[in-house]
């Protein structure tokens, strides 16, 4: 019985590592390769590119989040810091990211950093134009991991902390960026301002 049980447990643990795997393959290919010109800062091969802009005041996708995960927000428990691509050092991002995962990206990426409680977002626009995604539904992505990490104290490193997060920056990117609509939240946010 015990073999068994190992044995099932490594096959889901395969079978996560296949998923991330292919995110991390499809992610990355998806992203142009940068160039770190210490002091410009800028995309691409060092050419200047159209940074992406929240839609949405980041306290509304904040407490969209939030209330999607259940979460109660604590005013003793520090807001995330965001770090855009256009304005930061590709180093400082590769440092963030050794700490958690122990290796350095060669591109930015959009992460949550949990040792420094930041948000890093790739705020390139040509990239949200070419797919269908923006920035607000990226930093809702990363507002999962905060939560997770701050108030759930869950494991970056667990089976079910990516999933989630792509499933709730699904639904806000449906709920909150749709063409021509305004889901209730945001309705209800807009008057409580």
């Amino acid at each position: 019985m015990k073999h068994r049980l190992v044995a099932v447990m490594l096959r889901k643990h395969r079978l996560l590592a296949a998923v991330t795997a292919a995110l991390f393959v499809a992610t990355a290919g998806a992203v142009p390769a940068r160039l770190d010109v210490p002091g410009v800062k800028s995309f691409g091969a060092g050419l200047a590119a159209r940074a992406a802009t929240l839609k949405h005041d980041p306290k509304l996708i904040l407490e969209a989040v939030a209330r999607r995960m259940g979460v109660t927000l604590r005013p003793e428990i520090p807001l995330p810091a965001i770090r855009l691509e256009s304005r930061t050092q590709l180093l400082r991002m590769q440092v963030a990211a050794d700490q958690q995962w122990g290796f350095r990206p060669p591109v930015f990426l959009s992460i949550y950093a949990a040792a420094s409680n930041e948000i890093y977002l790739i705020d390139e626009a040509a990239l949200y134009e070419k797919y269908p995604r923006t920035l607000d539904d990226s930093f809702a992505h990363e507002l999962v991991h905060y939560f997770q990490a701050k108030y759930r104290k869950d494991r970056s490193d667990s089976e079910w902390s990516e999933i989630e997060a792509m499933a709730i920056q699904t639904w806000f990117r449906n709920e909150f960026m749709a063409p021509g609509r305004v889901a209730p939240e945001a309705r209800h946010a807009a008057t409580q301002r």
